[in-house]
């Protein structure tokens, strides 16, 4: 396995366990300050510096498409997860403010299956995924870069 492919799997797990740390919490009561810390939206500003970073490292002839490629894949892999969390939700009738219909979710207010099951997931992970990008390539472009003027400066004369 890659480095790169092990950068992706343990990004993966450390997102599962975040939601499902994040479930727990939410079940049990805490506050949404704490719940909030639990989120994989945090991952989205790590995770591009890392994929940049070991793409540096392998010094890829596109760094660039394969940032685009780890970011948009790392992003729709978390937000299937979080979109299924969504779906439980509905099924389940959780009452974290994340899922209410007022603030957005699908739990609560006239709610039909279609809307909790379907479209409110996908919505949110359409959304999510196309941001996570956008902000991915911002960290990790610059990283790239940053990482490109260390690596390529000529080494000093003895």
């Amino acid at each position: 396995m890659s480095d790169d492919q092990k950068v992706m799997n343990n990004g993966v797990l450390l997102a599962a366990l975040i939601i499902i740390v994040r479930i727990v919490l939410e079940q049990f009561g805490a506050s949404e300050a704490v719940n909030r810390i639990f989120g994989v939206a945090w991952l989205y500003f790590i995770f591009p510096v890392l994929f940049a970073w070991g793409i540096r490292m392998k010094e890829y002839a596109s760094p660039f498409k394969m940032l685009l490629k780890d970011i948009l894949l790392f992003a729709v892999y978390t937000r299937v997860m979080v979109a299924v969390t969504y779906m439980l939700a509905y099924i389940f009738k959780w009452s974290a403010p994340r899922f209410s219909a007022d603030a957005g979710g699908n739990v609560g207010g006239n709610m039909n299956a279609w809307w909790g099951l379907l479209i409110v997931p996908l919505r949110n992970a359409f959304f999510w995924v196309v941001m996570a990008t956008i902000v991915g390539m911002i960290i990790g472009s610059i990283t790239l870069l940053l990482k490109k003027g260390r690596t390529s400066a000529p080494a000093a004369a003895a």
